[in-house]
């Protein structure tokens, strides 16, 4: 009973942190941290989603990638956790009833635990950029530079960039003498050093090699410029 138990709890925070993972994989793409876990939620649970949310997804061939491996993952992982249910009741007596209460006690406790430290901003950052870097350079490429998208006003986003790579246009140059607002239409806002220092964007900034920059333009403009770094 209590292997089964411990299973059923394993099983719970795996789940939990591979639908973290894929919500980042899906922001890699384009979407908001907040469309992209709402897309997560309705693949893994295969409940579905509108029409109008479905088309940021089947309009883009590395979205319908993630999408189906999701709702496999979704599927398999559904029926293990049903399994482990079904096993730990149709296996219970009345003895068990005190052991099934402690280990549900600690199930929550374990949960609730789990819960809140991947919560925590220094954890939540540690892990989200770890796992931008990683698949960032398996999805495009090992010059690239994973772009999370914060926030989106219609044709306009903001968006934050860690720089494995500076472009070639903005590498060694102060910002003031890139041109990249003129030329893309893209305005670097705050820059995070890679000493864990930030300060706003200023004319004579210039961008460097892991730092972390906050930019506001078109999503394209910013993929363009930013992305994929020869």
């Amino acid at each position: 009973m209590l292997g089964a138990t411990v299973m059923f709890v394993l099983f719970i925070v795996i789940y939990m942190i591979i639908s973290d993972i894929i919500t980042v994989l899906f922001q890699l793409t384009g979407l908001t941290e907040e469309k992209a876990r709402f897309q997560v939620i309705s693949l893994l649970t295969n409940s579905g989603f509108t029409t109008a949310e479905s088309e940021i997804i089947v309009h883009s061939k590395i979205r319908r990638t993630l999408a189906k491996i999701t709702m496999i993952f979704g599927y398999a992982f559904s029926v293990t956790i049903i399994s482990s249910l079904v096993n730990i009741f149709t296996n219970m007596n009345v003895k068990d009833l005190k052991s099934v209460t402690a280990s549900i006690s600690i199930f929550l406790i374990i949960f609730l635990l789990f819960n809140f430290f991947r919560r925590m901003p220094f954890i939540k950052t540690k892990f989200n950029k770890i796992i931008q870097i990683t698949a960032n350079k398996i999805m495009f490429g090992e010059n690239s530079n994973p772009i999370s998208i914060m926030d989106d006003y219609g044709n306009m986003v903001v968006a934050k960039i860690y720089l494995n790579k500076v472009p070639n246009e903005l590498d060694g140059i102060p910002l003031e003498k890139t041109n990249i607002k003129q030329n893309h239409n893209i305005l670097v806002m705050m820059v995070k050093e890679d000493n864990g220092i930030s300060h706003q964007a200023e004319a004579n900034t210039i961008l460097k090699k892991k730092s972390v920059v906050m930019v506001l333009g078109e999503r394209k403009k910013i993929r363009e410029v930013f992305e994929k770094v020869k």
